[in-house]
């Protein structure tokens, strides 16, 4: 009984930080260049690797976007809230902006990969976007990218 409520708690504490965090997000994309969120929401490990915190604040976020109900429109605020909260949590996640061409429109998508692995969406889901951009600790912009390619999007 007790680690029920220990998860409850740590949900509900979490919750806290997640939602604030989720909206300010939510209009900063509109903003300020993506280049300059990746390295505003690093967040720089405390202490060793928390796999159990990570798999925790992974669901609440998800759980936070299910219950907006913009699960299909919020990939980038939700990427960049996770990147945060995954890199806190020490898990070294990437950033990864992604495009297709789906009915003569550019479509862009956001995910996040830890251990080179997608932490949200099925990697069947992934290989139809063309990645774009990568962001790797503290917001740098990792290969490959074209020399000289300034980010300055917003992906909806």
């Amino acid at each position: 009984m007790i680690p029920i409520a220990t998860n409850r708690l740590r949900t509900v504490l979490d919750g806290f930080h997640i939602v604030p965090a989720y909206v300010l997000l939510g209009l900063l994309k509109h903003l300020v260049p993506l280049r300059w969120l990746a390295k505003w929401t690093w967040c720089e490990t405390t202490g060793p690797r928390d796999r159990l915190a990570e798999r925790r604040l992974t669901a609440n976020v998800l759980r936070l976007s299910k219950l907006l109900r913009i699960a299909d429109r919020d990939c980038l605020q939700r990427s960049l809230l996770l990147y945060r909260l995954l890199s806190a949590a020490g898990a070294d996640p990437e950033l990864v902006v992604g495009f297709r061409e789906q009915d003569g429109k550019i479509i862009g998508h956001a995910w996040v990969l830890v251990d080179d692995m997608s932490i949200v969406e099925p990697e069947s889901d992934l290989v139809r976007f063309s990645p774009v951009l990568r962001f790797g600790a503290r917001g740098a912009l990792l290969p490959p990218l074209q020399a000289g390619c300034e980010p300055q999007i917003s992906v909806h």
